[in-house]
């Protein structure tokens, strides 16, 4: 979730749970909100690590309790022994919404770190949601009227922010049922079936079906409602994606659920490489990384090999995937060059 999300849940939560010093209060809220992405600087020193560590320890459970801890031990240093209990509930409180809000989205958290670095999702709501921060905002705006309707406005927005978290839930379990029913025909082995959020409406959904050997691929808006169940009666109608040079998703439109177009991705062999140490680290990572990796393309070049990789996590109608490893590969294995992010097409 983005850092405005993150920092108006901060601000709401603080006006539940007041400090001696109420405008003291609302920075910690703030701070607390955005402690656990210290994880983002290491983007400024090493981006491979950036990769690898974001949404890690400092996301962690372990954290939640080091970082709450610390600042209410910090208060109490600093303000005395009144600050003690007030900044250490607010701390857990701040940074558990934290937690969840990351949680929610199909980005991935490493919850169990540094015991475990799998990665938890919920796929609930895409990564930044206009709508969940307006919510939140309106409760964190509670300082423009009197302490007790602060408070007041503050427990308003929560809740409303809670009912469409778990409206948000509900439209991602109706849209798994539909998933497993679209891909239903496909082989079970080795797939995973998900369906992911999609920006702006809590109904679209992006539904994947993803294995080694097929990637297929529709877009879906629910009805208000939701489905009925395992007997909503769906049509398919199997396309083949090969958009070329240029590395974005179909340009799918919503669907209703009765009438589906699924696209299937032309899958593209690996090179036959024996990758050195550190290429081989720089494709562990983003491989990690990525829940749904997909080698785009590859081709020869001057005694190399450069290849592009996707994360399909992420995947909007017509528009550019946002993760993409470029990577450039002797023919003897050895790493010549690597670039992550947008791609950079003709450009390496």
């Amino acid at each position: 979730m983005d850092a405005v999300t993150h920092t108006v849940a901060g601000l709401a939560i603080s006006r539940l749970i007041p400090a001696p010093v109420r405008k003291w209060g609302l920075v910690l809220g703030a701070a607390f909100a955005l402690l656990p992405d210290i994880d983002f600087l290491w983007l400024f020193f090493d981006r491979l690590a950036y990769i690898r560590y974001h949404r890690g320890v400092t996301h962690s459970l372990l954290a939640l309790g080091v970082f709450a801890g610390l600042g209410a031990l910090l208060a109490r240093r600093w303000g005395g022994p009144r600050w003690f209990k007030p900044v250490l509930a607010l701390g857990l409180a701040v940074l558990a919404s934290h937690m969840l809000l990351d949680l929610a989205t199909s980005y991935g958290t490493q919850i169990l770190s540094p015991f475990s670095r799998q990665k938890f999702a919920l796929d609930w709501i895409f990564i930044i949601d206009p709508y969940l921060t307006f919510l939140l905002l309106i409760g964190s705006a509670g300082g423009l009227v009197s302490p007790a309707r602060g408070r007041l406005l503050a427990a308003l927005s929560l809740s409303a922010a809670a009912v469409y978290f778990l409206l948000c839930g509900f439209y991602h379990n109706q849209a798994m049922i539909l998933s497993r029913q679209v891909f239903s025909d496909s082989p079970t082995a080795d797939l995973q079936v998900a369906a992911l959020p999609q920006p702006l409406s809590c109904r679209r959904w992006h539904l994947l079906c993803y294995g080694p050997a097929e990637v297929k691929q529709t877009m879906v808006q629910l009805p208000r409602l939701g489905i009925r169940g395992a007997s909503q009666e769906v049509k398919v109608r199997e396309d083949t994606w090969a958009p070329g040079l240029n590395p974005h998703a179909p340009p799918l439109a919503y669907q209703p659920p009765e009438s589906l177009v699924v696209q299937t991705w032309q899958i593209t062999r690996p090179p036959p490489l024996a990758y050195a140490s550190d290429s081989a680290a720089v494709l562990k990572t983003f491989l990690e990384f990525a829940r749904f990796p997909l080698l785009y393309r590859w081709e020869p070049r001057d005694n190399a090999v450069s290849m592009q990789f996707l994360d399909l996590r992420f995947t909007i109608p017509g528009r550019a995937f946002p993760f993409v490893l470029e990577l450039s590969v002797s023919n003897d294995g050895r790493l010549q060059n690597w670039r992550w992010g947008r791609s950079y097409l003709n450009k390496f």
